[in-house]
């Protein structure tokens, strides 16, 4: 999702993290987390655990989930209505399926009105989801991949994987899913529209 459907700006996101007292080298990085960050994507903490949690690390009595939503919300710079717009188009002839590595403070906003100047959620420019918080995997681990072929039912040879990682565009072509590997925050389409014709 980021790099790919909004533009990313990890530079902001850590610094409003680092802004509460977060040590932003040791839990995040550039394609992963650790620690609870990780286990609040791989969904073995939920938000108001994970809101406890970070709390207690930067020494504060508590943080609400508004304060902690708007740490991870920075990694969103902004998202391109061209890019919601050929999803839309695409998905007349295709399935167009999200896999991401997320948390419910990133979709929790994502599937609300808020996600777009429209004002439409995430889930109107989607045909399924397949976040990583809910599916109990993160990749680049290929077991989500698998998962998600089989919950889709999709075939792998009919099915193209879209990533601005390298290492997670190698985890799919594992599961002889077509890779896409992209330069982040950049338009798409184009060399999407030439993978298709490949197909």
């Amino acid at each position: 999702m980021g790099g790919v459907v909004f533009h990313q700006n990890t530079a902001e996101a850590c610094h409003r993290f680092q802004a509460i007292g977060i040590n932003t080298d040791f839990y995040m990085g550039e394609y992963g987390q650790k620690d609870f960050f990780l286990e609040l994507e791989t969904g073995k903490i939920g938000a108001e655990e994970f809101c406890r949690k970070l709390a207690q690390v930067t020494g504060k009595d508590s943080l609400s989930y508004d304060e902690v939503e708007h740490c991870w919300l920075g990694f969103i710079k902004n998202i391109p209505l061209k890019g919601l717009h050929d999803l839309l188009e695409l998905r007349n002839h295709y399935h167009i399926g999200l896999l991401s590595n997320t948390n419910p403070f990133i979709m929790g906003y994502t599937r609300s009105n808020r996600f777009c100047s429209e004002e439409k959620p995430i889930t109107h420019f989607f045909d399924s989801f397949f976040c990583s918080y809910e599916m109990g995997v993160c990749k680049p681990n290929a077991e989500i991949f698998r998962k998600t072929l089989e919950m889709g039912n999709f075939k792998p040879e009919e099915t193209i994987f879209i990533d601005d990682s390298i290492v997670n565009i190698k985890a799919a072509e594992e599961v002889n899913i077509n890779g896409l590997h992209i330069t982040a925050n950049t338009d798409w389409l184009e060399p999407l529209t030439e993978r298709l014709k490949q197909l």
